[in-house]
């Protein structure tokens, strides 16, 4: 709907900047701040909760090292670009996605594993996934100009979204209805910014040889490294399962929203979008049907 949009002029140009603003400043607030409440943790799953931290903040780590390393020698690919790249290897769409497959496919239990695990995401996305994003050659990574921007809403919501967690805390009712409808128009909008960007790109470009490349890399190779590094950590095999499926999700639209802030190539991000996720209806079934098998 959005590429249709932008094709037939149905809405400006500008309409892009307009939903960005929408998506990064008032509906991921709302989803973070809504998904954080929790009940009460047991000490059953407690075990599970810690892990859910730990291992997807080792993983994200050593992925994000690792995809710096892939992409920095390929010449084909421009080095303002790279970081697009290295950004969409690491994060994935564990949130739009992952929380409606891995309630349909594992349980409510899952769901809350997933919950926490976007956590870390979270925190991440918006610290060490705006620096991997922003980062330019020959340029310190910790600079004053970069942790300004990183200093985002999101961000900041992030922050307070884990404060509620560790305490407990629950908003009222009515509250909570009003950050749910409007954490609901998130997964939609999103997707309606990534088809507007897509107006302008050709079918040919989604599956170029850096597109395939980020393919294979994204939904086979990052969920095989996840699988190895969990079989090291004790995490129980629910925790493993939703993990690795969370991290064979596609790029997350987010990452064309942040390249329209941040003045990026949103277009190509976009591209990156659509090809993982068009591919990822085939490997997603694969990677379900084989960890349920296998581990559950």
């Amino acid at each position: 709907m959005g590429l249709v949009a932008a094709k037939v002029n149905l809405l400006p140009r500008d309409a892009v900047k307009t939903l960005n603003g929408f998506v990064l400043n008032v509906a991921v607030p709302c989803l973070v701040l809504s998904s954080m409440q929790r009940d009460e943790i047991t000490a059953g799953i407690f075990d599970d909760v810690i892990w859910s931290f730990a291992a997807f903040a080792i993983v994200t780590v050593i992925i994000a090292i690792l995809a710096i390393l892939i992409v920095k020698p390929i010449k084909s690919i421009k080095d303002e670009d790279k970081g697009i790249y290295s950004f969409q290897i690491v994060f994935t769409n564990a949130g739009f996605m992952g929380y409606p497959l891995t309630t349909i496919l594992f349980g409510r239990y899952a769901l809350f594993l997933a919950i926490v695990m976007n956590i870390v995401f979270t925190l991440l996305v918006y610290s060490l996934g705006v620096i991997i994003l922003l980062h330019k050659k020959g340029e310190k990574i910790l600079t004053m100009a970069i942790l300004v921007r990183i200093l985002t809403i999101p961000f900041v919501s992030s922050v307070i979204g884990l404060i509620i967690f560790i305490t407990g805390l629950h908003f009222p009712v009515f509250i909570n209805d009003t950050l749910e409808l409007m954490a609901g128009t998130l997964s939609p909008v999103a997707m309606f910014v990534v088809g507007m960007n897509l107006s302008k790109s050709k079918i040919k470009s989604l599956f170029n040889l850096p597109s395939v490349l980020l393919c294979v890399i994204s939904l086979l190779v990052v969920p095989a490294i996840t699988l190895g590094i969990d079989l090291l950590l004790p995490v129980s095999n629910m925790v493993l399962v939703i993990h690795v499926f969370l991290m064979a999700m596609p790029s997350p639209a987010l990452v064309a929203i942040l390249c329209n802030r941040y003045n990026k190539n949103a277009r190509l991000a976009s591209e990156g979008i659509a090809s993982t996720t068009l591919l990822s209806l085939g490997t997603l079934s694969l990677w379900a049907f084989w960890l349920t098998q296998v581990f559950l």
